[in-house]
């Protein structure tokens, strides 16, 4: 269950960015925003989070085939 076979995952050069729903970035994020198993990138230049394909999370979603 890596980045590389998740459908959130968004491949850009040697790494890539998730485009899970669950995760939000910025500065003027509230709590409330937050889902309880969500998490938030606290960022001013857009760079966000990125990952290498073999990072592994618990919101997982195998792409289609």
């Amino acid at each position: 269950m890596f980045c590389k076979d998740c459908a959130n995952w968004d491949k850009s050069g040697s790494t890539g960015s998730c485009l899970s729903p669950k995760l939000h970035s910025g500065y003027s994020v509230s709590d409330e925003d937050i889902l309880p198993d969500g998490w938030l990138v606290e960022n001013d230049e857009g760079w966000g989070m990125n990952t290498a394909p073999e990072f592994g999370c618990v919101h997982f979603i195998e792409k289609e085939k």
